[in-house]
């Protein structure tokens, strides 16, 4: 079992879980932290490390999910996980989430960063382009 920190401009994160429990269920070790328009960064940087000190405290393994690369929640994330070792991803999305949220009771120490590049590469299919003129009637 690993735990998920999602942290995401606005409302998204909080939204994502939602749907992620629309769709699942209630997750346990999923926390979601969304980062507003005139927060500080040592707000948000204190809000993550008290998430991470929980799974940290628990011996649990952990990553960050955030929604943009290069952004403050990526950054704040990074500053974080280059003191913790925990990966970061960026790029959140509701496949990503539910795979990984999913597919976690699986995970029994393996390689972290194979498991989570695995679950990336299994959710690539789910974004396609569509064009209606090619579907046959």
């Amino acid at each position: 079992m690993i735990g998920v920190i999602l942290c995401t401009h606005s409302d998204l994160a909080d939204g994502l879980q939602h749907a992620v429990e629309m769709i699942a269920g209630k997750q346990e070790h999923f926390d979601s932290i969304c980062f507003y328009n005139g927060d500080s960064l040592e707000g948000l940087e204190k809000r993550l490390k008290a998430v991470a000190a929980v799974y940290e405290a628990k011996k649990m393994p952990y990553c960050f999910i955030v929604d943009l690369y290069a952004a403050t929640p990526f950054n704040t994330a990074l500053k974080i996980a280059l003191e913790s070792g925990a990966p970061v991803i960026s790029g959140a999305n509701l496949p990503l989430l539910l795979d990984l949220l999913l597919s976690r009771e699986a995970y029994e120490q393996q390689d972290l960063q194979e498991f989570l590049c695995s679950s990336m590469e299994r959710v690539q299919e789910s974004m396609q382009v569509i064009d209606p003129n090619q579907l046959s009637a």
